[in-house]
């Protein structure tokens, strides 16, 4: 029994060191090449703490079976504080304060229970004095244009929603970006904003392709217990649509990146990646951009808020 149990433990330890191998190596990989390493990505924190276990209980009981768990979660350790990290000095300065926000329609379907999100929303923008507020899914509203000058809506043909820019400083140029194999019509917006007589900055305000799950969907990744023909027809459902939609994400953010290579100011890049930290979206927009959550977040950077940890939207 004794035997049993420690080949159990042995063989669970290798698959999440292979799993976590796999989530460092999907980040550096265009997903059009081999979208599957995706779900590895996604898992990245699960697969790290699982070998963090493994690695005290390998030192409690053979510290020999050890060593490469430490090697491995020696790699692991950076790319985990994208999903969790520490600044206890900050140093305040003057500057500009940006706010990105799905705010999903400003909940007209009722997803959320709860009545006032519209007020709330607004007021989190107004005690927060927000001088420049990017919004994805956004919904016609007329309260923002009492806190904002200026405002850049680029709304999808003949529908109520898209996405906006709101800010208090001048946008002297604005524009949007499309994919004719998204999902939606514009998959990215920016305005050109001047800050003072010297400084001038483009803001990207972008949402990547999404994996639209259905509400079976939800419930099987919230509770992954059922029969086993809905659990095989469940997680085809869920490979499928990560499938498509890590695939699209690709195409868009190779588009949105010429755009970026040609802008003639400094850029912020904000939006709704739906994808994580170990992805290639990700990886892609990091290069010449500092993450803000790392250079000043404290604690769980998670943004999605039916999975913790989940980080999937950026300021950049």
């Amino acid at each position: 029994m004794k035997n049993i149990l420690s080949y159990s433990i042995l063989s669970l330890n290798i698959l999440s060191i292979i799993g976590l191998s796999l989530a460092i190596f999907s980040y550096y990989i265009n997903l059009n090449i081999l979208w599957s390493l995706t779900l590895f990505g996604i898992f990245f924190p699960i697969l790290f703490i699982l070998t963090a276990i493994f690695t005290v209980y390998y030192y409690i009981y053979n510290i020999k079976l050890m060593w490469l768990n430490i090697a491995v979660l020696t790699i692991s350790t950076p790319f985990m504080f994208r999903y969790f990290t520490i600044n206890l000095q900050q140093e305040k300065m003057d500057g500009i304060k940006i706010m990105s926000y799905n705010v999903r329609l400003f909940n007209l379907y009722n997803w959320i229970e709860d009545e006032n999100i519209n007020n709330k929303i607004f007021n989190l923008s107004k005690d927060e004095k927000i001088d420049i507020f990017c919004i994805q899914e956004y919904y016609k509203q007329k309260n923002l244009n009492q806190l904002y000058k200026y405002s850049h809506i680029s709304l999808e043909k003949n529908k109520n929603w898209g996405m906006a820019i709101f800010s208090n400083y001048e946008q002297i140029n604005t524009g949007s970006i499309s994919n004719n194999t998204s999902e939606k019509e514009k998959i990215c917006i920016y305005s050109d904003i001047k800050i003072d007589m010297e400084n001038t900055i483009r803001v990207y305000n972008i949402h990547l392709q999404s994996n639209y799950f259905s509400i079976d969907d939800r419930k099987l990744i919230n509770s992954p217990y059922a029969e086993k023909k809905h659990l095989r027809k469940g997680i085809s459902s869920i490979t499928n649509k990560l499938k498509k939609s890590s695939k699209i994400r690709t195409d868009e953010i190779n588009i949105i990146k010429e755009h970026i290579n040609t802008s003639p100011y400094p850029v912020i890049i904000c939006g709704d990646f739906n994808d994580t930290p170990m992805s290639y979206a990700y990886q892609q927009f990091i290069k010449k951009n500092n993450d803000a959550f790392i250079e000043s977040g404290n604690g769980i950077g998670g943004t999605f808020f039916n999975i913790p940890m989940l980080r999937i939207d950026y300021i950049l």
